[in-house]
């Protein structure tokens, strides 16, 4: 008798069971890291803003100066213009200027857009930028 060389029905459907298995534990970890990814051009956004805003300050010495695109010397459009942003405010909540960027749907976790909300923190002669612990992007891993 001939013995046959190959594999069974059996051991090939075990075989692509456990690769349907590994691949369905792998591709949402990649999903979330494309989209990692895709919000880092949130984060960049809102830090050439940062850097108008302190170049303003530098000039002006004053932060209620430089607390609106128009008075940094830009325009929303310029930081809008990136995919992955769908928004980017500046508010003065009372001397305190904080940046808030907006990213869009394929860029979130979350389906309404991840925030990500920087904080000024005015010194004599420097601006610190701190990281707010409001921004949705810290929850959602994202930042």
């Amino acid at each position: 008798m001939k013995k046959l060389n190959g594999f069974s029905l059996i051991e090939l459907m075990i075989v692509i069971a456990i690769i349907g298995i590994l691949v369905s534990l792998a591709l949402p970890g990649y999903n979330n890291h494309f989209k990692r990814s895709k919000f880092t051009e949130v984060v960049l956004a809102s830090n050439a803003l940062q850097r108008q805003i302190e170049i303003c300050f530098n000039i002006k010495h004053n932060i209620n100066e430089c607390d609106t695109f128009e008075k940094a010397g830009s325009k929303k459009s310029n930081f809008t213009a990136p995919t992955y942003v769908s928004n980017i405010e500046i508010t003065n909540l009372s001397g305190v200027l904080q940046i808030r960027a907006t990213g869009s749907g394929e860029a979130s976790i979350s389906s309404s857009g991840d925030t990500y909300i920087m904080n000024a923190i005015v010194n004599t002669n420097y601006i610190k930028w701190q990281l707010s612990t409001s921004s949705t992007c810290i929850s959602e891993g994202t930042c």
